[in-house]
Formats: structure tokens, sequence, C-alpha cells
């Protein structure tokens, strides 16, 4: 019988070396992380949220997915590989994530709700929406997705050929919803204008505006990431992408979106070590109505993102099953 080599255990792999990444090979050397708020000189992850000369929260920074406890380079120092700290998806975080800290934003029309605002959150009854997982978008939705009989279809067949085909296979873009799961950190840059966010995961670039520009109608080409513009709500930056490929898949077993699909994300920052970002997906196509799911980020210090080269003397999908 033919060794089943699929996505799952070559995510396992890809894991474990980047793990192990800092003690094979040297990369950046770990550098204290400017601007890090202290408490008994130890980095205070619960200190007020971070904001930028014009009020605004501020999501400068380097992120990991939230976890409880762990994970590959710390939370609140150490680096890669040092030791796990607080934060994560059990983090202490308000539930609904209230702001636990900083002075409001001023009040301005860039902050008032529109007419044409995207559909409200739907929370679970502890008032958090549920949490999104890497391998299944809805894994702690009851029930699952609302998918269509074709969207259930496409999935629970790409699900059973264990993901051979999910695109982080194969060393292409892997979408916007794994890019917020992946165990790889990302970097976000953010200025008046535009947010630039930096994933190390195949070395993938994304762009949200925050020049006022709305999305764009003139039938643009399809991407892999779509088209992203954001504005404010108070606190909370509320980003809406369009354009989308018909193929994208929202998670490794393959929930689809396609182009007739939309993403809503609400960016909060609750305290200098959190992010948690609250994404509705509405797609008439694969899903019967629109869901909301919830990830949490938080902060790593200390480090930096180290080049990822997917497709250089790539070897494995010869293995997969055909």
């Amino acid at each position: 019988m033919t060794t089943r080599k699929t996505l799952f255990n070559a995510l396992h792999v890809a894991l474990f070396v980047a793990a192990m990444s800092t003690s094979l090979w040297a990369q950046w050397a770990d550098y204290p992380t400017r601007g890090v708020p202290k408490k008994d000189g130890k980095p205070d992850l619960t200190a007020p949220t971070p904001r930028t000369a014009d009020g605004k929260v501020d999501f400068t920074g380097l992120w990991e997915a939230g976890r409880g406890g762990g994970g590959r380079g710390a939370a609140g120092g150490g680096g890669r590989g040092g030791a796990g700290g607080a934060g994560g998806a059990g983090g202490a975080v308000p539930a609904g994530g209230a702001p636990a800290g900083g002075a409001p934003a001023p009040a301005g029309p860039s902050n008032a709700p529109r007419a044409d605002a995207p559909p409200p959150v739907q929370a679970s009854p502890d008032g958090t929406p549920p949490l999104a997982t890497f391998f299944e978008i809805g894994a702690n939705i009851k029930g699952g997705p609302p998918y269509t009989p074709w969207a259930k279809e496409l999935r629970d067949g790409r699900a059973k050929a264990n993901a051979k085909d999910n695109p982080d296979a194969h060393c292409l873009p892997i979408g916007l919803m794994q890019l917020h799961l992946h165990p790889q950190p990302r970097k976000i840059v953010q200025t008046q204008d535009v947010m630039i966010v930096m994933y190390e995961a195949q070395a993938e670039v994304r762009q949200i505006f925050l020049d006022g520009r709305p999305l764009p109608n003139n039938d643009p080409q399809p991407w892999w990431r779509g088209y992203s513009v954001g504005h404010w709500e108070g606190d909370t930056l509320v980003v809406e992408t369009v354009g989308f490929r018909d193929d994208v898949w929202l998670d490794v077993n393959g929930s689809p979106l396609t182009n007739t699909g939309k993403m809503t994300e609400r960016f909060r920052r609750p305290n200098f070590g959190t992010v948690e970002i609250d994404i509705t997906i509405e797609d008439p196509k694969s899903y019967t109505k629109s869901f909301t799911v919830r990830v949490n980020q938080r902060v790593l210090l200390d480090t930096d993102l180290i080049e990822f080269v997917c497709n250089e003397g790539e070897t494995s999908s010869k293995y997969y099953d055909k």
C-alpha cells in the first residue's frame, strides 16, 4: 500500500522545521523591539493600546496566530523559540473585544458608521464569534458553516483527497483566511493611507488601502487576496475585500470562497499584546447565509520575519495522491 504523503503531513514537517530553524541555521539575531511597555521589568502585554500620531489604533508590529501559551517565538520577548507568554486564544482579553486601555480615537466623519456598513457580527452565546481554526474555519460553529449543497460537496471532496490540491501544497498563494491562521508570523506596517501586511508564509504581501478609495466596480481582474479597503468605526478598523478568484480555499480542508464572495474583517487591538479579528464571509455561491468567525493574534517581540521560499527545490508534490 502506498504511503500517503498529504498536505497534513507536509504541514507538520514544515512546523517542525520552522520551530527548529533557529537552532539549525542562523537568521536575524534576536534584537530588542522598541517601545515595549514594561511592568516589573517584563513586557506588559496588557498595557494600553498603542496609537498613531492622529489618534488611531496602531496595528504595527509582528504577530503570530494566537494560541494558549508556547508557540514559535514568545509573546512578550525571547525571540523565536523562546518560552511562551501571555496572550493567545485564551489571553486576558475582555469578552467581546472591549478596549483595555488607551484614549478613544478622536470623533469625526471617518469614524461614523456608513449607510452601507457591512452586516453586524454574529456572536456566539458568550458574546464573541466562534474561533476559526487553520484546518477548519467552522470548527467551532454549531453544525458547521452554512454550505450550499455545491460547496458542501466540493469541500468534502477536497478533504477526502487529503487536501492535496490546497494551494499551499503547491507553493501557490493561500488566501487571506489561511494567512490569518497560518502558524508562521506576519508583520503589519501601518501608515495613514495604507496598511501593509507581510506574511512569512509564501512570502505574501497584502495592501489594505485607508485613503478613502472605494472598492473597485470595474470588473477587476480576480486576485488570490482580492482588493481591500478599510475605514474606521471608532477604534475598530473595518476592512472590506472583494474581487477574489473562483478557487480560494478558506481553510486547509477546502471550505470554498468564490468570485461572488466578500470578506469583511473587523480589526481590534484591545491592549498592547493582542489583536482580535472578526471575519464575516458572504458568498451566495458557497454559503446559504453569511457567518462570522474570530481570529486572535498575539505580538511577537525581539525577532523578525525570516526568508521563506517554497518553490525552490520543491519535490513533495510528486508524492501526493493523484
